[in-house]
């Protein structure tokens, strides 16, 4: 099982520098294991192409960020983590944001942000009763939908803000969202 991590870590290490320096379509799993020094058959061991590499670097290292604190952290922090990753990581996911075919990005994202959102609307909704199930789903789209929108800006535009400044502001304008209800 170590074994395997650290192999999919290697890979996902070795795409990782390649989408930043040639862009996702012109990394190919050729690249990717000659540079690695590997069978191309041991990335299939692990995964079934690059979307899917994708889709694991980012559960890996950004949606643990949301959804393995959920259940202890408070979501203003995660979302400030979660901006510190991306500008940690700015020029690959500048190059996966570019990329806009089936299995993108911004889908990926989008899906795991409504766990975050429901997250928020589930304690604002101890606070003032409840919400009615569409409600909910149609403010958990929206705003997932704002807040993938509004960070692909961000890291495509290089991050110009902090990653700090940035979160403070998102937090704003949901804090600001949930305020007025009517």
């Amino acid at each position: 099982m170590i074994g395997s991590l650290i192999t999919k870590k290697k890979i996902a290490k070795i795409f990782k520098k390649l989408v930043g320096q040639i862009g996702f379509e012109k990394v190919t799993i050729a690249k990717i294991m000659q540079e690695s020094h590997m069978r191309r058959q041991t990335f299939y061991d692990y995964f079934q192409d690059k979307y899917e590499l994708v889709d694991w670097i980012f559960q890996q290292e950004a949606i643990e960020k949301i959804e393995d604190n959920l259940a202890y952290e408070a979501w203003q922090t995660i979302v400030e983590n979660l901006f510190i990753y991306f500008e940690e990581n700015q020029l690959f996911y500048r190059r996966i944001l570019q990329f806009e075919g089936q299995n993108s990005f911004q889908e990926y994202y989008t899906q795991h942000l409504k766990a975050l959102i429901n997250q928020v609307l589930v304690v604002k909704n101890r606070s003032e009763g409840e919400l009615k199930e569409s409600d909910r789903l149609f403010l958990e789209e929206f705003y997932a939908n704002a807040f993938v929108s509004l960070t692909s800006k961000w890291i495509i535009g290089g991050c110009q803000v902090d990653s700090h400044r940035f979160a403070e502001q998102m937090k704003i304008a949901f804090l600001m969202g949930f305020e007025e209800k009517q």
